[in-house]
């Protein structure tokens, strides 16, 4: 709208006496046409209105009719309970956590809730956590102690009960401290009446309750396949103490056997050795688990496919008259020592024969005077291993770099584990920039596809991004795929712009700079994912 005050809007001009007027009598107009928009847009406001309700209405009632003929509806049950199981962990047993299936599936609405309660199937594994007991650790009294170990009692019994006659897969985290914990009596009582359908068991507790409980367990076990015992704590003279016959490691589909060495005597127990595809044999307190004993089982086991040892060998044990063993099934060998790993492994590999092995892990302690012969000439007779895990504290540097050269060329995956040592003894020098200059040399592992690091502290940036530009220019860039180094530091140098043009090409890179922490105890601790923070608890040794 025009108006003959147009140059003065916007201005600090104060107008006169007549101006006032004539501008109060320009505004009767507009303010009137105003006026009459405001009653108009609210006429307009209320259609608006009127036929939103009207859609929400037509959206609520087509909605709900289309609930109704929705597919999910008319699926039978049988087709939703095969999806809930499909939802449950593939990996490990299920936790006790209303964020993952089965509990999850409970808390979507009534109809899901009643067919996960009615499908045993959902219920048949379980992961039980025994909770901390009152100790620096872990703040808490007495009496929250007891009420916690009371609601997980119930809620095993009752996960437990909804598993009807399915086999059962069962894992227990339990703890290690003076005396008899109640808590972990309390709750394997509660599992062994569940004994007959135990199908996978895997109990991580003091060896009293291996000895005194489960080896005593004397009833018919058809469907037991695996069994592990991990045991923390002193294991006790075998000599000097009364514990039952272990029946339930005779049963006829037992195939996995995961024990400590002291757990069992060789010669007292007759163990379906034949039978067995997957074997570990091992734990931190065998001292007596040397080469011939570890072959002398071994050989026993000629299905295996997977075996996990331990060798404690001394200078003066020699194995050089034992048979050549031959495990035409075996494709994965985890080996570990805790005493002279340069014995040890000669003992050991100069008198196996695996055709098939296709991944094999070494793992020990540092031993300053190491040297393998017998590890080169392992690799030059297992042809097809494609994949090798090695500790970074148990070698030199010279000889990590001697070792890694020897690989076969068939090595397309390679992992540089970290694990503490035991006592005081501090290796010279982890993995650091000339490990990776060894790995750039053409003609070192031509095939490798992936390479993890767990403890690159002494790697810097600069030689992590020269070994991956020279993997990906001077070998066949197509093969490189995935490079994954934990720091345990911070970053000095992002080097994350100068790898773009691998990563557009396909290279996965994860740099870890973050350091390691504490975590709290949860559902899932125990289980691989998840590492234990509590001191007293029991360690995986592998």
């Amino acid at each position: 709208m025009s108006s003959p005050f147009a140059s003065r809007l916007g201005t600090n001009y104060a107008p006169t006496d007549a101006e006032v007027t004539e501008i109060q009598s320009l505004l009767v107009e507009p303010t009137l046409r105003i006026k009459s928009l405001d009653d108009e847009i609210a006429d307009l406001q209320k259609s608006i209105d009127r036929l939103v309700k009207e859609r929400v209405d037509l959206e609520s009632y087509v909605q709900a009719h289309n609930a109704l003929i929705s597919p999910v509806r008319r699926l039978p049950l049988d087709v939703i309970e095969e999806i809930f199981v499909a939802c449950l962990p593939t990996h490990r047993n299920c936790v006790m956590s209303a964020t993952e299936a089965p509990i999850l599936l409970g808390r979507i609405c009534s109809a899901w809730r009643a067919i996960a309660l009615s499908a045993p199937r959902l219920w048949a594994s379980l992961h039980i956590v025994e909770p901390p007991s009152p100790s620096p650790w872990h703040i808490g009294s007495e009496a929250d102690f007891n009420r916690e170990i009371a609601q997980r009692l119930e809620i095993t019994k009752m996960w437990l009960s909804r598993s009807g006659q399915c086999p059962l897969s069962i894992s227990l985290r339990g703890i290690v401290q003076e005396g008899a914990p109640t808590s972990t009596v309390q709750l394997i009582q509660v599992l062994i009446p569940l004994a007959p359908r135990w199908q996978h068991i895997h109990f991580a507790t003091a060896p009293m309750f291996v000895f005194d409980i489960l080896s005593n367990i004397d009833v018919d076990m058809p469907w037991l396949e695996s069994v592990t015992f991990l045991c923390g704590g002193s294991f006790p003279d075998l000599q000097n103490i009364t514990y039952g016959s272990f029946g339930m490691l005779q049963g006829p589909r037992l195939s996995s056997l995961s024990v400590p060495r002291r757990l069992f005597a060789l010669e007292r127990f007759s163990l379906p050795w034949e039978q067995l595809t997957t074997l570990a044999v091992g734990g931190p307190e065998s001292l007596e688990c040397t080469t011939e004993m570890v072959l002398l089982v071994v050989s026993k086991c000629i299905k295996l496919q997977s075996c996990k040892l331990l060798l404690c060998d001394g200078r003066e044990i020699s194995v050089s008259e034992h048979p050549i063993i031959e495990l035409c099934f075996l494709h994965t060998l985890v080996i570990r020592c805790s005493s002279l790993i340069t014995h040890a492994t000669s003992n050991l590999l100069r008198r196996l024969w695996l055709p098939e092995l296709r991944n094999f892990v070494f793992l020990g302690s540092y031993d300053q005077e190491a040297h393998f012969p017998a590890l080169a000439d392992f690799f030059t007779r297992s042809t097809r291993v494609e994949s090798f895990e090695v500790t970074d504290n148990t070698l030199s540097s010279p000889s990590l770099d001697e070792l890694l050269q020897s690989l076969p060329p068939t090595i397309c995956r390679l992992k540089i584990r970290s694990i503490p040592s035991s006592g005081w003894a501090i290796p010279p020098r982890r993995v650091d920039d000339a490990t990776l200059q060894v790995l750039a040399t053409l003609g070192v592992c031509p095939a490798l596809r992936h390479l993890t690091i767990e403890q690159g502290t002494d790697i810097s940036d600069a030689a992590l991004l020269q070994f991956i530009t020279a993997r990906m220019l001077e070998f066949d860039p197509s093969l490189l795929e995935c490079v994954e180094v934990k720091f345990g530091r911070g970053s000095t140098i992002d080097i994350m712009p100068d790898l773009q043009p691998f990563l557009h090409a396909g290279l996965t890179v994860s740099l870890d700079y973050s350091p390691v922490l504490l975590i709290r105890s949860s559902p899932w601790t125990g289980l691989d994912e998840y590492p234990d923070p509590w001191p007293g608890r029991i360690r995986d040794y592998w």
